[in-house]
């Protein structure tokens, strides 16, 4: 809200009306980097598309690639734009240092629509491709009734949390799809938060979109193993290793325990 923050976007929508081919509204104002003028936050903005000069995609990926802590991600599109974010993204699910957390819809073999899945990156740095029809049966309102089709219609979601717990933390967000067309081609928008409350807050949406399909993933895993999905009791016997004993042993449970202590 206020007055800066409407200007900036007052003159992109000038911008589009003035330039109708990409050349123009790129090399203009528009296309770069603004601050949104908000008090007490470091916050900018930039529109799409974007001329050479001023594409932001690269310089997004170099400064996802220095993530120390954790990244939270929900970007729609992921696996159908290869490219500088998804090869980043790849790179550091592979850090047992780095708390790699996120989500991106995903084409499921036997069902129909370029997005008829979810695709869940787990602490444990396995990903698993969700069905929609997952945990559909004795759920209440508003899982109940969730789609089930394509089309984006259950994960549209476009954001970056890079390193809430740092002073440094900041979140990418938008309509903005981190990739090549959505920086040189289409009609765009993204902002750049540099701000540690703002970071974390982003970060808890994030848990809670993820934990939603996790808990899916959980109920599919108990079924197929044929056991009860259950809360699991301490230790009864001498010499019986306890359940949280991989929290202290496998470097990225350490890693999530560390994190969120």
């Amino acid at each position: 809200r206020g007055a800066k923050p409407v200007k900036l976007f007052m003159a992109a929508f000038q911008d589009y009306w003035d330039n109708d081919a990409v050349a123009g509204f790129g090399k203009g104002n528009s296309a770069k980097w603004n601050d949104l003028g908000i008090k007490g936050i470091d916050a900018q903005i930039g529109f799409s598309p974007r001329a050479k000069k001023n594409a932001a995609l690269k310089a997004i990926a170099e400064d996802v690639a220095t993530t120390k802590s954790s990244l939270f991600f929900s970007l729609a599109f992921l696996y159908q734009t290869p490219g500088a974010i998804r090869n980043v993204i790849i790179k550091l699910k592979e850090d047992d240092k780095i708390f790699c957390y996120g989500m991106s819809d995903h084409q499921v073999d036997g069902l129909e629509g370029e997005t008829a899945g979810i695709d869940l990156q787990k602490p444990d740095g396995t990903v698993t491709v969700l069905h929609p029809q997952a945990l559909v049966k004795n759920v209440p309102q508003p899982f109940k009734s969730e789609p089930t089709g394509g089309g984006g219609t259950r994960m549209h979601h476009k954001f970056i949390v890079i390193d809430f717990d740092k002073p440094t933390a900041r979140v990418y967000m938008g309509s903005y799809n981190f990739s090549v067309a959505a920086d040189s081609s289409n009609g765009e928008n993204l902002l750049l938060i540099k701000d540690q409350r703002v970071a974390t807050s982003y970060m808890v949406e994030a848990i809670r979109l993820f934990d939603h399909y996790h808990f899916r993933i959980a109920q599919m895993e108990a079924k197929e193993k044929r056991e009860k999905l259950q809360l699991k009791k301490p230790p009864r016997n001498p010499g019986e290793e306890p359940w949280w004993m991989k929290d202290y042993t496998d470097p990225r449970r350490i890693r999530d325990r560390q994190l969120f202590a």
